[in-house]
């Protein structure tokens, strides 16, 4: 099959294909993945002698949780409309890793754990199609025509009784060679499905990395330089002893922008952490916003971007109440 009409069908299920939650931009994110694991010769090989690529489902298992793990540990995002029942994968991680927001990367969690979660994904969801357990593997290359889909299996065939995946090499071939621009098509197509059902910022980001380099806030202890008690319990604050803190957690808010951050004790900012401070406190970086304004340039810059017509001091507010809408704790300092 030519590469023109693998290229039509990948992006067919991406924009047209039925979806009821996020499983199909996770396999293909791992079709594509997966074919980054062979060298070109190997690729070579395989369509030299027509012979597919099998993987089984444990394999596909594993990525699923590494793809949603950071989603719901770390940003909570929602992945179906139904938030009531939410899909198998992330009731499988709440149930192994629990509810509550995970600092540290996945790769430092217990190999015990991990491993545990990943055969209950395995069961969960890629069980067998007779028993409703494997629903993204034969469903995914169903191709809509007109009103109705018929499955056309032009990247993989499968095997419920063997529980894997055989991988056509032209499909291999297509999703190696084609990887960047398919990975990007993926990965706008999941955050689009995910707007839809969710208000966080920035779910591109979130959905593409588990791992975000952030950068150092030392300079806005300059910035904020005349600020010099606590933001949270007054203390004065010492040269050594003054941090940087997200007032809506850096992990739902994902940038570092003026109006969002203050100058807090050591003490304060440990305790706080990834939560959010009670609501009087919201109350208080408004009003250090409105004071401080006009003679910081760099929180005017920020206050600025921030406002999208209906004025910043409600952008605050909506990003507060929905922060704790998504499960954010709120600690009393």
């Amino acid at each position: 099959m030519a590469n023109t009409d693998l290229r039509y069908y990948f992006n067919t299920i991406l924009t047209k294909g039925v979806k009821d939650n996020t499983y199909k931009f996770a396999l293909a994110r791992f079709l594509l993945d997966y074919s980054q694991n062979l060298t070109k010769e190997q690729i070579y090989a395989k369509l030299k002698n027509n012979e597919p690529e099998t993987v089984d489902y444990q394999q596909i298992a594993n990525a699923f949780l590494k793809y949603y793990w950071h989603q719901e540990c770390k940003y909570r995002i929602r992945q179906n409309h139904n938030d009531a029942k939410p899909p198998s994968v992330v009731t499988t991680i709440r149930h192994v890793f629990g509810e509550h927001y995970i600092h540290r990367r996945f790769s430092e969690m217990p190999a015990d754990i991990i491993k545990e979660a990943q055969n209950e994904i395995r069961k969960k969801v890629f069980g067998k199609e007779k028993s409703k357990t494997s629903q993204v593997i034969p469903r995914f290359q169903n191709i809509r025509e007109g009103n109705s889909a018929t499955g056309k299996p032009v990247f993989y065939d499968y095997d419920d009784n063997a529980m894997c995946i055989r991988i056509k090499p032209q499909a291999l071939e297509f999703f190696n060679q084609n990887y960047t621009t398919l990975f990007k098509s993926v990965i706008l197509e999941w955050a689009k499905f995910l707007e839809k059902i969710n208000t966080l910022p920035r779910l591109i980001a979130k959905i593409e990395s588990a791992e975000v380099k952030r950068t150092s806030l030392r300079k806005y202890v300059h910035i904020f330089r005349d600020f010099r008690h606590c933001f949270y319990c007054n203390c004065v604050l010492e040269n050594d002893d003054t941090h940087v803190d997200h007032f809506i957690p850096w992990s739902y808010i994902f940038e570092d922008e003026s109006w969002n951050l203050v100058m807090t004790c050591s003490g304060c900012n440990s305790k706080k952490s990834d939560s959010l401070a009670s609501s009087e406190f919201l109350d208080e970086i408004i009003k250090r916003n409105k004071t401080y304004r006009d003679r910081i340039a760099e929180l005017h810059k920020s206050l600025t971007g921030l406002d999208v017509g209906k004025g910043w001091e409600g952008e605050i507010r909506k990003h507060y109440e929905n922060c704790k809408e998504y499960g954010f704790s709120v600690i009393r300092l």
